[in-house]
């Protein structure tokens, strides 16, 4: 049998951080605990997690400045942010620092825990090992780059599955709840969340600075997105 899933809560306000641990015991993980920006900082660095559900206003290390720094240097654990900020450009900060989705407090349990569960079954997911051509620019999404002669850009592993995702299906026009059950791995893709749409703003960001990128991922109204390049 397989070890536990071990996640750090990382919460500062008490009744919170009690509600979310007797909340996921009932779901057997193993848990850990810190209550502010330092703390984590702390666990992070010294141990392995499968998931992080991260609190964004922390004393000492904010929550934001705490998931840059664990990108920053490589780490892919899965970033479930805690926010009560839920304006766009604050959800949009957060994707574009690293998190993989995101809840507004208050959230209701049984949503919590599809976030979580689903994020667990994404847990260090197999490096896609396909890299492919559109023009002159390379994607190669086992080393999560994109580039060209002139230039280069990184992208997230959210980002790459999600690119390889569409890539796959050229032409397709695939919906956010496909995207939410096969690359955020929620079993129910009814679930309300803009996470879809604020990575694919964060990704088309990114291509536009690559050559005819633009034009890679196109909107289909009222149904989500299809890949739209020619690529081998």
């Amino acid at each position: 049998m397989s070890p536990p899933p071990r996640v750090l809560i990382v919460e500062d306000e008490p009744a919170i951080r009690h509600g979310l641990v007797e909340l996921l015991r009932t779901q057997s993980f193993e848990l850990e605990l810190a209550s502010d920006g330092h703390e984590a900082q702390i666990k992070l660095s010294t141990n392995h997690y499968d998931l992080v559900l991260l609190d964004w206003m922390l004393p000492g290390v904010d929550g934001l400045t705490l998931l840059q720094r664990l990108r920053a240097r490589g780490d892919l654990t899965p970033v479930l942010m805690l926010t009560a900020r839920g304006a766009e450009a604050d959800v949009v900060a957060g994707i574009d620092a690293g998190a993989d989705d995101y809840v507004t407090k208050p959230f209701g349990i049984r949503e919590l825990i599809a976030r979580v569960r689903g994020l667990l079954r994404r847990v260090r997911p197999p490096a896609p090992q396909a890299s492919f051509r559109v023009g002159e620019v390379t994607v190669d999404l086992a080393r999560l780059v994109i580039t060209w002669p002139e230039g280069q850009v990184d992208l997230t592993s959210r980002e790459g599955l999600i690119l390889e995702y569409l890539r796959a299906r050229p032409g397709v026009a695939v919906t956010r709840e496909a995207l939410l059950t096969d690359v955020w791995g929620y079993h129910d893709g009814s679930i309300r969340t803009r996470t879809v749409d604020v990575h694919i703003l964060q990704l088309r960001g990114k291509l536009r600075t690559v050559p005819g990128g633009d034009d890679w991922i196109g909107t289909v109204r009222g149904r989500g997105y299809r890949f739209e390049a020619e690529a081998r």
